[in-house]
């Protein structure tokens, strides 16, 4: 089924928008009563559960915060007055199905708005959807549920019409769950000056086809860069042959450290991409790839940043971590195994979500036709990765690459964007330079990044301190800021600002302190935190307790 036609729809003329009249926070939550959304993309906003006496939406709504990340809600909730949260209504939300399709064809906001520019409602009101439509200009309604027919229908020829797991991937899952797989560490690259060549991959660097050279959409090759989202691919396009890169290999980002599975020939962006093919036969199969990316990930984040970005020479003393066989050798059949069971669980779980609606929903009417529902399959049996469907917080390392790195260590990404951390900027700085930075008391440090993430912004704002040192705990100095930190662009620093970092900056944070009161922090280890090469100069953001 295809759409007669498409046509854009103002935002502010299919729905009302309304906001929470309750200032929840975060100590709020206690796992009882009713949801509580929250500004951001982990969990999709949900922050937990709460009691607490606010105002309570309805379901089949829609929830879109000042950053442009839009959801379908499927029950009841509240929004706290601070959240930078919107509530949209409309009849144009006609069930699950509708609200799911609509929330993809406001994606693009996510690229619109930012710290700098947010989605007021002012704003978002005034912006286009791009829906389908009839021969009489109604909405299509029909053809959003057909979309769904034809996932469905991929899904079954894929083999993903059952998603049952065999004994087998159940126990693959619960090996790792339960810490019962033996990894081993393995080199990544050769290492050929010092005639080592017992590792995973070689290693290549890519080509380098600017972004001012290409057309998209000029051809059907993916054009791939080191940016984050759509498996990196910015286009599909027509360019010299000689210059395409052979697929089934993995790619890493230069200097952003996004990597891919790239399972046909591609262009690359950038010659600091690097491109891995596996040695062994074996590893070449698409699953197993899967599994590597996600431990290459593991492994090689933590180590690079913006500063100190990762190189083909760079890669060689590094390694990775593989399952194995009792036996030592590499286990390729549990690699496969276990991702086939989360693409089940994953696929299971979209499925799964989608039949509840369609189950309270018999008809989508489209004034003068009536659609058959999707029936929900008999059979279905679900999986899950958590015991309930309440979000689970989980303690990692968050690692946010960019001119000013955010490392925080064992801290909850939740913690993070309800904006509960006590976070510490570590700027290192000689003493030449130093007592004229310290005694300034206003400083303006330079960004080099336009776009910044919600989870940057959301660590610069939970910035509540300072340090300025040189790598040694006898001279460092910390002091507590005396008013909130500030993102601002050039021309709004206010006078008396002490800019630092000005090279190639976009924007700057503005940071005030007393520097004739230094703040006992009590007893710190700078060196816990110290970075490698030339980029242990350049600031940082951390966690107090990463210096206790």
């Amino acid at each position: 089924m295809k759409a007669w036609a498409y046509k854009d729809f103002k935002i502010g003329e299919l729905f009302s928008a309304q906001t929470g009249d309750t200032d929840l926070q975060q100590k709020d939550i206690n796992g009882k009563g009713t949801y509580f959304i929250n500004s951001g993309v982990e969990g999709q906003g949900i922050k937990g559960k709460t009691d607490r006496k606010a105002k309570i939406f309805g379901s089949n709504t829609i929830t879109i915060d000042f950053w442009g990340n839009a959801y379908y809600r499927d029950f009841e909730y509240k929004m706290a007055t601070h959240n930078h949260v919107f509530s949209l209504t409309g009849d144009v939300i006609k069930n699950r199905i509708v609200g799911l399709y609509i929330v993809t064809t406001m994606s693009y906001m996510k690229k619109l708005f930012s710290y700098n520019n947010m989605g007021t409602w002012s704003k978002i009101k005034e912006q286009y959807i791009h829906l389908p439509v009839t021969q009489t200009g109604k909405i299509d309604f029909a053809f959003m549920e057909s979309r769904i027919r034809e996932m469905e229908a991929y899904l079954k020829v894929a083999g993903f019409d059952n998603c049952e797991l065999t004994e087998e991937e159940k126990k693959a899952v619960e090996n790792i769950k339960q810490g019962k797989v033996t990894f081993k560490t393995f080199y990544i690259t050769d290492d050929k000056k010092n005639k080592r060549s017992n590792s995973v991959f070689n290693v290549k660097n890519s080509h380098n086809i600017l972004q001012s050279s290409i057309v998209a959409g000029s051809g059907t090759t993916p054009y791939v860069t080191a940016g984050d989202g759509n498996n990196s691919i910015y286009a599909y396009i027509s360019f010299d042959k000689n210059q395409i890169e052979e697929g089934n290999a993995i790619m890493i980002g230069g200097k952003t450290m996004v990597i891919t599975y790239q399972a046909k020939d591609f262009f690359s962006n950038d010659s600091h991409n690097l491109v891995l093919y596996a040695k062994d036969e074996n590893l070449k199969k698409e699953l197993i790839q899967l599994f590597m990316v996600a431990s290459l990930n593991k492994s090689l984040k933590p180590i690079y940043s913006w500063g100190d970005s990762i190189s083909k020479a760079k890669i060689i003393k590094d390694k990775f971590n593989l399952p194995v066989t009792s036996t030592g050798s590499i286990d390729y059949k549990f690699m496969e195994t276990y991702i086939r069971a989360i693409e089940k669980l994953t696929i299971q779980r979209v499925l799964d979500w989608r039949a509840k609606e369609i189950a309270t929903t018999n008809t989508v009417v489209d004034d003068s036709k009536n659609v058959t529902p999707l029936q929900q399959r008999s059979n279905s049996k679900q999986y899950e990765l958590y015991e309930n469907n309440t979000p689970i917080m989980v303690a990692e390392d968050i690692i946010i690459h960019g001119s000013l790195e955010v490392r925080l260590r064992n801290t909850k990404i939740e913690e993070l964007l309800a904006g509960n951390l006590d976070l510490i900027l570590m700027y290192a700085i000689g003493p030449s330079a130093r007592h004229k930075t310290e005694s300034a008391c206003r400083i303006a440090l330079g960004i080099k990044e336009e776009n910044l993430s919600i989870e940057a912004v959301k660590a610069f704002e939970s910035v509540h301190y300072i340090m300025f040192h040189y790598w040694k705990n006898s001279d460092a100095t910390p002091f507590e800021l005396t008013a909130p930190v500030r993102l601002v662009n050039k021309q709004d620093i206010p006078e008396g600002f002490l800019i630092r970092q000005e090279k190639d900056a976009k924007q700057y944070l503005l940071i005030e302190y007393n520097s004739e009161q230094p703040f006992n922090l009590g007893e710190y280890d700078i060196l816990k935190v110290q970075r490698k090469g030339n980029s242990r100069y350049l600031p940082f953001v951390c966690n107090i307790e990463n210096i206790k």
